[in-house]
């Protein structure tokens, strides 16, 4: 598993866990508070209605109280008058008075007056209940509510109901009324239906955050481990520019000590062995002749070889008289060891290009000779170093058998990777095409503002 997965990981697992931790507990605090919600609010429903069917009673009782309370008139003609006075009373849509004696006999039913006179005191309804029975029982005890199944005058259908009804002892009579609460239950069902609704926003809206969170997280940790990995690679290219850089200033210490110290050492064995050489002849000495002849001989292969050495290690004409005359020289010598012609166009830039640039130019140019040598089989090189606009071109061309790009910046040669990596560090472009039998251009794009040197004036 690579670092970058693991770092990914360990940042997102983490977060997926919390999350999915905080998001259960919200989920069921909202489940718990919702159901608290639905039973204080039915709760409040009912008392409300409680509450009106209590004053409904009480104002029905208040109706008749002259009639209750007269003892000077016959009892059951005031029981009469009651009645009708109740079957009278009205209030919203389906509200209406009922009236039961103690045997459970229906006295007054202004909705249904058929049940009148009749006993229903075994009266059920769907679910089994005993309502008549429980309301008798609740008035007796001080008033009393109870709820059952009943039918609705304005729609016809059978509602649950809560009644309330109160014990007139005198006439041993039982009043109420009741109202239909199949409304609390579709309210009910509406703060249900807006409580599940909040939760799956609240789920959603969690999702939502924790699916945002973690690309957040997996972005930022691609982002900074793509800078990091910028960082590193760009640290990289400078060690590896500034190895190149030491290289280079050991390849010029080592081709000074070579051109200064052994090269004129040698030069001056040459001289003196020269000497020794005329003497012994003009003297007569033919052996002896011979063998300096042969001495002097090795000595110019060896002052060659350190030249040549020297040469390769730091073309001194690099530092002595710039870029422009090294370049030409490289050429020169180039086209004389292997029989091929090299044109040369060289706009001036010498003194005013910074040495890490010059040196780097020279390189670039001398691996491409190297490459061409190894693998071109051309005739004819262009080398071409211009100015355009602001800024500088360096052009190697060849008419050779030209080669894939693609596969050979995939192989395992380092030459062409070593030529881009170099000049992408000093800022410049790199670009190189190739065409089988066409042959092959490298071309180089140098912004002159960064590779100029600063004067100081006055």
């Amino acid at each position: 598993m690579s670092l970058k997965l693991k770092i990914i990981l360990m940042t997102v697992i983490p977060l997926v866990v919390i999350s999915y931790v905080i998001g259960w507990i919200t989920i069921n605090q909202s489940q718990s508070l919702g159901v608290k919600e639905i039973s204080t609010f039915r709760d409040s429903m009912l008392t409300t209605k409680e509450q009106a069917l209590e004053d409904y009673v009480h104002l029905a009782i208040q109706s008749i109280d002259y009639l209750y309370d007269d003892t000077s008139r016959n009892e059951s003609e005031l029981k009469h008058q009651a009645l009708e006075v109740l079957r009278q009373l009205r209030y919203g849509n389906d509200g209406y008075f009922f009236v039961y004696d103690e045997a459970g006999f229906n006295l007054a039913h202004p909705i249904m007056p058929e049940l009148e006179g009749q006993n229903l005191i075994n009266l059920k309804d769907s679910n089994g209940n005993f309502l008549i029975q429980n309301l008798l029982a609740s008035a007796k005890a001080g008033g009393g509510f109870h709820q059952y199944l009943w039918h609705k005058p304005s729609t016809n259908e059978v509602v649950p109901k809560l009644s309330y009804a109160i014990w007139l002892p005198k006439w041993k009579w039982m009043v109420g009324t009741g109202l239909y609460i199949e409304d609390i239950g579709e309210q009910i069902e509406g703060v249900k239906q807006d409580v599940q609704t909040s939760i799956n926003h609240t789920y959603i809206a969690i999702l939502v955050i924790l699916v945002s969170s973690v690309l957040i997280m997996v972005v930022i940790a691609l982002a900074v481990n793509l800078h990091e990995h910028r960082i590193a690679d760009e640290r990289l290219r400078e060690l590896a520019f500034r190895n190149v850089m030491l290289q280079e200033d050991e390849k010029k210490y080592i081709s000074r000590e070579l051109h200064d110290c052994v090269n004129q050492l040698l030069v001056s064995a040459k001289c003196h062995i020269e000497l020794l050489s005329k003497e012994l002849r003009q003297n007569g000495s033919t052996t002896a002749g011979e063998h300096l002849q042969k001495g002097e001989s090795s000595l110019v292969k060896a002052i060659k070889e350190v030249r040549n050495i020297s040469r390769n290690l730091r073309p001194s004409a690099l530092d002595d008289i710039g870029l422009n005359a090294a370049l030409e020289l490289l050429a020169s010598d180039f086209a004389t060891s292997q029989n091929i012609q090299i044109d040369t166009h060289l706009d001036d830039f010498d003194d005013k290009l910074l040495p890490e640039v010059t040196t780097t130019l020279y390189r670039v140019v001398q691996e491409s000779l190297v490459n061409i040598e190894k693998h071109s089989q051309c005739r004819n090189v262009d080398i071409i170093l211009s100015k355009l606009g602001e800024r500088l071109q360096l052009i190697i061309r060849d008419d050779g058998k030209g080669f894939n790009v693609s596969e050979a910046l995939k192989g395992r040669g380092i030459g062409l990777r070593n030529m881009r990596e170099r000049i992408e560090f000093i800022g410049g472009d790199f670009e190189i095409s190739a065409e089988k039998e066409r042959g092959t251009e490298v071309s180089i794009l140098l912004e002159l503002s960064t590779i100029i040197m600063e004067r100081n004036h006055g």
